[in-house]
């Protein structure tokens, strides 16, 4: 490319930008004016409608009766009147995932998890977190993401076109990812919309806060099921999907008070007889934890997870915990034919430096193994590499210890290791799923008492406190309804 040409190539990026710089746009719940970088209306409507299956299919499909979808629906519906942008063809949809989230996409499509229903106390709760969603439409945070996303790529762009590589990156001009965190303004500016359109719609401008609390509780004790500090979730974590750092939390709580409801609605037992058989945890169709015991009736698999271990099950990989910041991963990998070892060494393991590369045999399996060593940000870590064939299926551990617990560690990943097992159809048929239950406190039943019942490994009395929102030193009263978690 001669100089001329870059001259010229230069300028006609800069006079394609400057065109797009120039987008601004009444920011509708506001009154003030937002840097959209020409994302129009139409624009959102376009990428909401195209995400909309898609989103979909990445969280396990739409989940619920037809009866619970309208539910959801009829409240969504209902807070988005009250908005400033109540013409929009809104969406609101119940995805099948246990993970505790909420999002939405352009052009007025609202998403919800059963994680996050299930978690949540009362219909004003749900109503909060609805509400929030509508808050980031309203006030154009997409667009206003998408301005600020082309700024930063104006330097970018021009060093690709002066490079030489004219245009190669001029398709992703403005790209967004649309479910990418919000900023710290964007998220308290959404939680001041959401008791707006909560008080408008009549419903406990509290539930903002109190669904907020609930998140954060729940945040903290996931935190410590990683091994992590539980003080870590008040910190803004700007990669977190939902963050609920008890700044925002108090934030709320001083928001709601501002408010003013006559009467404010709450709807706690409606809420509850919806929650009641709702699906809870993991799918079946992407596996659970039984006990100490990984089962996943669908590819008819099992393993064994070791004491103190925590597992956290995605439908990308699952993945475990334990002391010392030892943990697993565990996923599946495309079909292979050839040998294990050939697959660990030439395929999976190939740009790794592996030593001790052995084919094994596990229950029946053709598996292999190999360890590694890899640098970090938090210095060096020890990596054993498990892979097995069922027919031509793959799966694979990655084993993870500090190279001073290496050794203390061996023994209980090996027997991770060695009990690795096909499931047959009478297991797998028997298997069943956790299911929410409302029951109503007796006299005479305590938090441990009814927490010990919980069909969980680890942390029953805390995940019960949790799911019903008590503090550690709150206490039952007979007649209360709460939730609890059983066998389907």
């Amino acid at each position: 490319m001669t100089g001329t040409t870059k001259f010229l190539s230069t300028l006609a990026v800069a006079a394609l930008l400057a065109g797009q710089l120039s987008g601004c746009a009444k920011n509708p719940a506001t009154g003030g004016t937002s840097f959209t970088g020409g994302f129009s209306e139409a624009d959102e409507i376009r990428i909401g409608r195209e995400t909309h299956p898609k989103i979909i299919a990445e969280f396990g499909g739409e989940y619920g009766s037809p009866e619970l979808k309208r539910y959801v629906d009829s409240i969504g519906q209902l807070l988005a009147k009250t908005s400033e942008r109540p013409n929009l063809k809104w969406s609101f949809t119940l995805l099948n995932s246990d993970i505790v989230n909420a999002f939405a996409t352009p052009g007025g499509y609202v998403y919800i998890t059963r994680g996050l229903m299930s978690l949540a106390d009362n219909e004003a709760q749900l109503a909060g977190v609805l509400a929030h969603e509508i808050g980031h439409i309203t006030a154009l945070h997409h667009a206003r993401r998408q301005g600020q996303s082309l700024l930063a790529n104006v330097g970018v762009i021009a060093a690709a076109v002066l490079g030489g590589r004219a245009g190669a990156e001029l398709g992703q001009l403005g790209a967004v990812s649309l479910l990418q965190s919000y900023s710290r303004d964007n998220e308290y500016e959404s939680d001041e919309l959401g008791v707006r359109y909560l008080s408008r719609a009549g419903y406990d401008p509290d539930a903002m806060a109190g669904f907020l609390n609930k998140l954060r509780a729940s945040s903290r004790l996931d935190a410590i099921r990683r091994g992590q500090s539980p003080d870590s979730v008040d910190q803004f974590n700007y990669l977190a999907t939902h963050p609920a750092p008890v700044a925002r939390v108090q934030r709320a709580t001083g928001l709601s008070r501002k408010a003013n409801v006559k009467n404010p609605v709450t709807a706690r037992d409606i809420y509850l007889s919806k929650l009641d058989g709702m699906l809870y945890g993991d799918d079946p169709d992407q596996g659970f934890l039984r006990g100490r015991e990984f089962l996943h009736p669908k590819l008819r698999f099992a393993f064994r997870v070791p004491e103190g271990f925590s597992v956290f099950n995605t439908p990308q990989a699952v993945h475990g915990f334990g002391p010392s910041n030892t943990r697993f991963i565990f996923d599946g990998a495309k079909p292979y034919s050839g040998s294990m070892t050939r697959y660990i060494g030439q395929v999976w393991g190939k740009k790794m430096r592996l030593t001790d590369l052995e084919r094994i045999t596990v229950n029946g399996l053709e598996a292999a193994t190999a360890i590694t060593r890899a640098r970090t940000r938090s210095g060096a870590v020890d990596l054993r590499l498990v892979a097995y064939r069922i027919d031509k299926s793959i799966y694979r551990f990655i084993f993870v210890t500090p190279p001073n617990r290496t050794a203390a560690m061996s023994e209980d990943l090996r027997r991770v290791t060695y009990s690795f097992r096909t499931m047959g159809a009478r297991e797998a048929g028997n298997l069943k799923p956790l299911v929410l239950r409302v029951a109503t406190v007796r006299r005479g039943d305590t938090v441990s008492g009814l927490a010990r019942s919980l069909p969980f490994p680890d942390f029953k009395e805390e995940r019960f406190r949790v799911l019903n929102g008590l503090g550690p030193n709150d206490g039952l009263k007979a007649g209360q309804k709460i939730k609890t978690v059983t066998l389907r």
